[in-house]
């Protein structure tokens, strides 16, 4: 066998060698990023109806029903707010870009740090274990959650 041929042999084994790793490897990382996005995706969404169902259980409680909500915060979080006493709202960026989630209320509510209609969440919006105080006011007409 000429040498020539043999080390065209070798050339053609080692590119496809490259043929088929390169894609494999773009597919696996494409997926793991992919997947981190919808874990961090379910997380807010589960903190934010845990947020709103608590809420709505506490104002249905009446006056000087209270809880704590204990959770971890996945990055990528921004700021929470609250608008309009009816939403909740994640301001969350990840790598497909700037995007908010919102969760809507039955019930009114707020938390120490309103202007106007919007009211701020932002000190459990850092990634962590968070805590909130969920607690019934104004006569059970509003209920406030705030960080504990």
């Amino acid at each position: 066998m000429p040498k020539a041929q043999a080390a065209l042999e070798y050339l053609l084994i080692i590119a496809m060698t490259f043929a088929i790793i390169i894609p494999t490897v773009y597919l696996f990382f494409t997926y793991s990023r992919e997947s981190n996005i919808k874990i961090i995706d379910f997380q807010i969404s589960s903190i934010g109806r845990n947020i709103v169902n608590t809420a709505e259980s506490i104002y249905y409680s009446g006056e000087n029903s209270k809880t704590v909500l204990e959770f971890n915060m996945p990055e990528g979080v921004n700021n929470v707010l609250i608008i309009s006493n009816k939403e909740v709202v994640f301001n969350v960026t990840t790598d497909f870009g700037y995007m908010d989630i919102v969760f809507f209320s039955d019930v009114n509510i707020t938390s120490n740090s309103c202007s106007g209609n919007i009211c701020s969440l932002s000190p459990v919006a850092t990634q962590g274990f968070q805590k909130l105080r969920v607690r019934s006011i104004s006569n059970g007409k509003q209920v406030l959650i705030e960080k504990e």
